[in-house]
Protein backbone atom coordinates (compact mmCIF):
# COMPACT_ATOMS: atom_id res chain seq x y z
CA UNK A 1 0.00 0.00 0.00
CA UNK A 2 2.76 2.42 0.91
CA UNK A 3 4.35 1.96 -2.51
CA UNK A 4 1.09 2.83 -4.24
CA UNK A 5 0.66 5.91 -2.07
CA UNK A 6 4.23 7.09 -2.71
CA UNK A 7 3.78 6.59 -6.45
CA UNK A 8 0.53 8.54 -6.30
CA UNK A 9 2.22 11.62 -4.84
CA UNK A 10 4.88 11.46 -7.56
CA UNK A 11 2.37 10.99 -10.38
CA UNK A 12 0.30 13.91 -9.13
CA UNK A 13 3.32 16.18 -8.84
CA UNK A 14 4.22 15.27 -12.45
CA UNK A 15 0.62 15.94 -13.56
CA UNK A 16 0.40 12.46 -15.07
CA UNK A 17 -3.39 12.21 -15.08
CA UNK A 18 -3.53 8.69 -16.54
CA UNK A 19 -1.12 7.33 -13.94
CA UNK A 20 -2.94 9.13 -11.13
CA UNK A 21 -6.31 7.68 -12.07
CA UNK A 22 -4.88 4.18 -12.49
CA UNK A 23 -3.17 4.34 -9.09
CA UNK A 24 -6.33 5.57 -7.40
CA UNK A 25 -8.33 2.72 -8.92
CA UNK A 26 -5.63 0.29 -7.81
CA UNK A 27 -5.64 1.76 -4.32
CA UNK A 28 -9.41 1.42 -4.01
CA UNK A 29 -9.20 -2.20 -5.15
CA UNK A 30 -6.52 -2.84 -2.51
CA UNK A 31 -8.77 -1.44 0.18
CA UNK A 32 -6.86 1.77 0.84
CA UNK A 33 -9.11 4.38 2.44
CA UNK A 34 -10.37 6.90 -0.12
CA UNK A 35 -9.54 9.66 2.36
CA UNK A 36 -5.91 8.46 2.49
CA UNK A 37 -5.78 8.52 -1.30
CA UNK A 38 -7.16 12.06 -1.36
CA UNK A 39 -4.51 13.10 1.14
CA UNK A 40 -1.80 11.73 -1.16
CA UNK A 41 -3.33 13.70 -4.01
CA UNK A 42 -3.25 16.80 -1.84
CA UNK A 43 0.42 16.18 -1.04
CA UNK A 44 1.11 15.94 -4.76
CA UNK A 45 -0.75 19.19 -5.38
CA UNK A 46 1.34 20.85 -2.67
CA UNK A 47 4.44 19.86 -4.65
CA UNK A 48 2.90 21.34 -7.78
CA UNK A 49 2.42 24.56 -5.83
CA UNK A 50 6.04 24.52 -4.71
CA UNK A 51 7.22 24.07 -8.29
CA UNK A 52 4.98 26.93 -9.36
CA UNK A 53 6.52 29.13 -6.68
CA UNK A 54 9.98 28.27 -8.03
CA UNK A 55 8.95 29.21 -11.57
CA UNK A 56 9.20 25.62 -12.82
CA UNK A 57 5.44 25.27 -13.29
CA UNK A 58 2.96 27.77 -14.70
CA UNK A 59 -0.66 28.77 -14.06
CA UNK A 60 -1.84 26.24 -16.63
CA UNK A 61 -0.15 23.51 -14.56
CA UNK A 62 -2.02 24.63 -11.43
CA UNK A 63 -5.29 24.51 -13.35
CA UNK A 64 -4.46 21.03 -14.63
CA UNK A 65 -3.74 19.86 -11.07
CA UNK A 66 -7.15 21.15 -10.02
CA UNK A 67 -8.85 19.30 -12.88
CA UNK A 68 -7.08 16.03 -12.01
CA UNK A 69 -8.24 16.44 -8.42
CA UNK A 70 -11.86 16.85 -9.58
CA UNK A 71 -11.61 13.62 -11.59
CA UNK A 72 -10.14 11.75 -8.60
CA UNK A 73 -12.81 13.11 -6.28
CA UNK A 74 -15.55 11.96 -8.65
CA UNK A 75 -13.96 8.50 -8.83
CA UNK A 76 -13.66 7.94 -5.08
CA UNK A 77 -17.08 9.44 -4.38
CA UNK A 78 -18.70 7.03 -6.82
CA UNK A 79 -16.80 4.09 -5.38
CA UNK A 80 -19.14 1.81 -3.47
CA UNK A 81 -19.26 2.41 0.26
CA UNK A 82 -17.45 5.76 0.52
CA UNK A 83 -20.43 8.08 0.85
CA UNK A 84 -20.25 9.81 4.22
CA UNK A 85 -22.89 8.61 6.72
CA UNK A 86 -22.79 11.83 8.71
CA UNK A 87 -24.11 15.05 7.22
CA UNK A 88 -23.01 18.44 8.47
CA UNK A 89 -24.72 21.81 8.02
CA UNK A 90 -23.81 23.96 5.04
CA UNK A 91 -20.50 25.80 5.03
CA UNK A 92 -20.48 29.01 2.98
CA UNK A 93 -17.28 29.27 0.94
CA UNK A 94 -15.97 31.85 -1.51
CA UNK A 95 -13.04 33.85 -2.82
CA UNK A 96 -13.48 37.41 -1.60
CA UNK A 97 -14.04 40.53 -3.67
CA UNK A 98 -11.14 41.68 -5.88
CA UNK A 99 -9.61 38.19 -6.01
CA UNK A 100 -10.29 35.53 -8.64
CA UNK A 101 -8.06 32.68 -7.45
CA UNK A 102 -10.08 29.51 -6.97
CA UNK A 103 -7.83 26.43 -7.21
CA UNK A 104 -7.38 26.05 -3.47
CA UNK A 105 -11.07 26.81 -2.95
CA UNK A 106 -12.14 24.15 -5.41
CA UNK A 107 -9.93 21.50 -3.82
CA UNK A 108 -11.06 22.34 -0.29
CA UNK A 109 -14.77 22.43 -1.13
CA UNK A 110 -14.39 19.09 -2.90
CA UNK A 111 -12.89 17.45 0.19
CA UNK A 112 -15.49 19.07 2.44
CA UNK A 113 -18.27 17.60 0.30
CA UNK A 114 -16.58 14.20 0.31
CA UNK A 115 -16.50 14.31 4.10
CA UNK A 116 -20.23 14.94 4.36
CA UNK A 117 -20.36 18.73 4.61
CA UNK A 118 -22.92 20.77 2.76
CA UNK A 119 -21.14 23.51 0.80
CA UNK A 120 -22.46 26.73 -0.69
CA UNK A 121 -19.69 27.74 -3.10
CA UNK A 122 -20.19 31.38 -4.04
CA UNK A 123 -17.32 31.38 -6.56
CA UNK A 124 -14.78 34.16 -6.93
CA UNK A 125 -14.70 37.95 -6.57
CA UNK A 126 -17.59 37.70 -4.12
CA UNK A 127 -18.76 40.94 -2.47
CA UNK A 128 -19.45 40.91 1.25
CA UNK A 129 -23.23 41.19 0.96
CA UNK A 130 -23.33 37.90 -0.96
CA UNK A 131 -21.73 36.13 2.00
CA UNK A 132 -24.30 37.72 4.30
CA UNK A 133 -27.17 36.58 2.08
CA UNK A 134 -25.81 33.03 1.85
CA UNK A 135 -25.28 32.69 5.61
CA UNK A 136 -28.88 33.81 6.20
CA UNK A 137 -30.28 31.55 3.47
CA UNK A 138 -28.51 28.40 4.68
CA UNK A 139 -28.40 29.26 8.39
CA UNK A 140 -24.71 28.48 8.13
CA UNK A 141 -22.57 28.18 11.27
CA UNK A 142 -19.28 28.49 9.34
CA UNK A 143 -18.10 30.77 6.54
CA UNK A 144 -14.77 30.39 4.75
CA UNK A 145 -13.19 33.39 3.03
CA UNK A 146 -10.22 32.81 0.77
CA UNK A 147 -7.80 34.96 -1.19
CA UNK A 148 -4.31 34.79 -2.65
CA UNK A 149 -3.45 38.47 -3.04
CA UNK A 150 -2.75 41.02 -0.33
CA UNK A 151 -5.67 43.10 -1.57
CA UNK A 152 -7.94 40.30 -0.38
CA UNK A 153 -7.19 41.12 3.25
CA UNK A 154 -9.20 44.32 3.13
CA UNK A 155 -12.08 42.49 1.44
CA UNK A 156 -12.01 39.83 4.16
CA UNK A 157 -12.08 42.52 6.86
CA UNK A 158 -15.00 44.33 5.20
CA UNK A 159 -16.93 41.08 4.74
CA UNK A 160 -16.53 40.15 8.40
CA UNK A 161 -17.64 43.66 9.38
CA UNK A 162 -20.75 43.24 7.23
CA UNK A 163 -21.52 39.93 8.93
CA UNK A 164 -21.21 41.77 12.25
CA UNK A 165 -23.52 44.56 11.09
CA UNK A 166 -26.08 41.96 9.98
CA UNK A 167 -26.14 40.49 13.49
CA UNK A 168 -24.66 37.17 12.35
CA UNK A 169 -21.15 37.32 13.73
CA UNK A 170 -21.85 36.12 17.27
CA UNK A 171 -23.13 32.74 16.10
CA UNK A 172 -20.77 32.39 13.16
CA UNK A 173 -17.25 31.00 12.90
CA UNK A 174 -15.12 32.64 10.21
CA UNK A 175 -12.17 30.81 8.66
CA UNK A 176 -9.82 32.56 6.25
CA UNK A 177 -7.59 30.72 3.81
CA UNK A 178 -5.05 31.27 1.06
CA UNK A 179 -2.08 33.57 1.57
CA UNK A 180 -2.86 34.13 5.24
CA UNK A 181 -1.41 33.76 8.73
CA UNK A 182 -1.95 34.80 12.33
CA UNK A 183 -1.40 38.50 11.62
CA UNK A 184 -3.97 38.46 8.82
CA UNK A 185 -6.43 36.68 11.10
CA UNK A 186 -6.02 39.41 13.69
CA UNK A 187 -6.34 42.18 11.11
CA UNK A 188 -9.49 40.81 9.51
CA UNK A 189 -11.18 39.69 12.71
CA UNK A 190 -11.48 36.05 11.66
CA UNK A 191 -11.58 33.16 14.12
CA UNK A 192 -9.23 30.74 12.35
CA UNK A 193 -6.78 30.70 9.47
CA UNK A 194 -5.63 27.77 7.35
CA UNK A 195 -3.33 27.26 4.40
CA UNK A 196 -4.31 23.71 3.48
CA UNK A 197 -7.58 21.90 2.94
CA UNK A 198 -7.00 19.27 5.62
CA UNK A 199 -6.88 21.89 8.36
CA UNK A 200 -10.08 23.50 7.09
CA UNK A 201 -11.91 20.16 7.28
CA UNK A 202 -10.57 19.53 10.79
CA UNK A 203 -11.64 22.98 11.98
CA UNK A 204 -15.12 22.67 10.46
CA UNK A 205 -15.67 19.23 11.97
CA UNK A 206 -14.44 20.38 15.38
CA UNK A 207 -16.72 23.42 15.39
CA UNK A 208 -19.85 21.63 14.23
CA UNK A 209 -19.43 18.65 16.54
CA UNK A 210 -18.71 20.93 19.51
CA UNK A 211 -21.89 22.86 18.77
CA UNK A 212 -23.91 19.68 18.21
CA UNK A 213 -24.60 20.60 14.60
CA UNK A 214 -24.10 17.04 13.32
CA UNK A 215 -27.09 15.17 11.91
CA UNK A 216 -27.10 11.41 11.45
CA UNK A 217 -28.43 10.52 8.02
CA UNK A 218 -31.21 7.99 7.75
Amino acid sequence: MLKTQKMLVGAMSKLDDTMVMNLVRQGLQMGISPYVLLEEIRAGIDRVGELYSKGEYFLSDLIMASEIFKDVLALVTNHQGVIAKISYPTVVFGTVENDIHDIGKNITTGILRYNGFGVCDLGVNVPGHKFVEAVKQHNSPVVCLTGLITGAYESMKKTIAMLEDAGLRSRLTVIIGGLVGESVKEYTGADYWATDCTKVVEICRKILVANRRVVQSS
